[in-house]
C-alpha cells in the first residue's frame, strides 16, 4: 500500500490513521485533535497524470469553513497536486441543517461542490457533508458523503462508513437537534465538529473527522477517474436524486 512516498503495509496505514493528539477534557472525557500531515493513503500511486484536463496548479474550493473538512481536501489533493492551492469556499449545503439519510446527505455535498466551483471560479468544487442514517431495530448510524466537481464537467460522489449512535444520542436527534450541539452538550464541550468530529469521539479517537470525510473524497473520484464508466448516469442534478 502506498503512502506519501513509500510504500507500507495495511497494519502501517491503520497506524497512519489513528495517530491523533490528545488532550484531556472535561468530564474525564479524552478529546483528540487529528494530526496534522501531509500524506495520505492509496492502494497506488494516484498522480495528476491521471486526472487529465486539470492544471498542474489547481484551484480547489471546499465548500465550506470547517476545518477537518479542509484538512480531508489536503489530505487527499496534496499528493496529486502538491502545488496545489486549497481553500475555503463557504456556501449552503441547500439541505436541512441535520441531513436525514443518504439522500439528503448526498444532495448537500453535491450541491457544496458545485457551488463552492462556481464561488472560487475553481477547477475543483469539492462537498462533504455528514448525515444520519437510520438502520433495522431503531438504529441510527452517522454517516457521510462526498462529492468532487471540475470546471470541465465532471462529477464524483462517494460515501463512507457507518458509525452506530449511541441511543441517547440518537434520541436527542430524533427530538430535532442537530447532531453538532447534540455532542457538545452531551460531553460538556463546545466546537466539537470543528476538532475530532462525533466520530473521533465515539472511536476513541482512532479515526478522526478529517481522516474520515478524506476516506469520502476517495470514493468520491471513482466517477472522475473514470468518466466514460459512469457515462449513463444521469442523477447529478439535486432535483433527480428526490
Amino acid at each position: 500500500m502506498f503512502i506519501g512516498d513509500c510504500w507500507t503495509s495495511r497494519r502501517d496505514v491503520l497506524i497512519f490513521l489513528a495517530q491523533q493528539e490528545f488532550r484531556g477534557a472535561p468530564g474525564g472525557q479524552q478529546a483528540v485533535t487529528p494530526l496534522k500531515s501531509k500524506r495520505t493513503i492509496f492502494l497506488m500511486p494516484l498522480t495528476a497524470a491521471r486526472i487529465p484536463g486539470i492544471p498542474d496548479a489547481p484551484l480547489i474550493a471546499v465548500g465550506s469553513r470547517n476545518a477537518p473538512k479542509l484538512e480531508a481536501a489536503r489530505l487527499v489533493f496534496r499528493p496529486i497536486w502538491p502545488e496545489a492551492e486549497i481553500i475555503a469556499a463557504p456556501v449552503p449545503s441547500g439541505v436541512a441543517d441535520q441531513p436525514w439519510g443518504a439522500t439528503e446527505a448526498m444532495q448537500g455535498a453535491i450541491h457544496r461542490a458545485r457551488a463552492a466551483l462556481l464561488a472560487a471560479r475553481a477547477d475543483i468544487g469539492v462537498g462533504l457533508e455528514g448525515g444520519v442514517e437510520e438502520g433495522p431495530a431503531g438504529l441510527l448510524f452517522l454517516s457521510g458523503w462526498g462529492a468532487v466537481a471540475t470546471a470541465e464537467g465532471r462529477l464524483g460522489v462517494g460515501g463512507g462508513g457507518r458509525t452506530l449512535l449511541p441511543p441517547a444520542l440518537a434520541n436527542t436527534l430524533r427530538a430535532g437537534v442537530e447532531l453538532g450541539p447534540a455532542i457538545d452538550a452531551w460531553l460538556g464541550r463546545e466546537g466539537i465538529r470543528h476538532e475530532e468530529g462525533t466520530v473521533g469521539v465515539l472511536t476513541g479517537g482512532y479515526l478522526g473527522r478529517a481522516a474520515s470525510f478524506a476516506n469520502l473524497l476517495l470514493h468520491a473520484l471513482a466517477p472522475v477517474l473514470h468518466p466514460d464508466w459512469y457515462a449513463d448516469i444521469r442523477f447529478w442534478d439535486n432535483a433527480d436524486l428526490t
